[in-house]
């Protein structure tokens, strides 16, 4: 049996492993994540709570799914830079002055 604090210390980390991953568009690799912490939050939910625990796993899951939903928008609206930026690195700008093309 993994203990509560193995099971908190993994879902922080899986959640640090998606702010990499959606950092990199890895949004396959962020499904996968999601995932795991859905299953280390699970199993989190059906341990042997403790005093104050009901209250730091909802704040827990709720940030979970604030997470998950941020991830869902993200992966469905990103496009390639490759798609997305112009054939020159520079392009002139409305105003005519220049911007600078910035990839990931």
């Amino acid at each position: 049996m993994i203990t509560r604090d193995t099971l908190i210390s993994n879902v922080l980390a899986a959640t640090d492993r998606l702010v990499d991953q959606a950092a990199q568009g890895d949004w396959s690799s962020a499904k996968k994540t999601v995932e795991q912490r859905r299953m280390f939050l699970h199993a989190l939910a059906q341990g042997e709570p403790q005093a104050g625990d009901h209250d730091f796993l909802k704040v827990l899951q709720s940030a979970a799914a604030e997470s998950e939903a941020a991830i869902a928008a993200m992966s469905s609206t990103y496009k390639s830079p490759a798609k997305s930026v112009p054939s020159s690195s520079t392009a002139p700008a409305p105003s005519g002055k220049s911007t600078i093309c910035m990839k990931a």
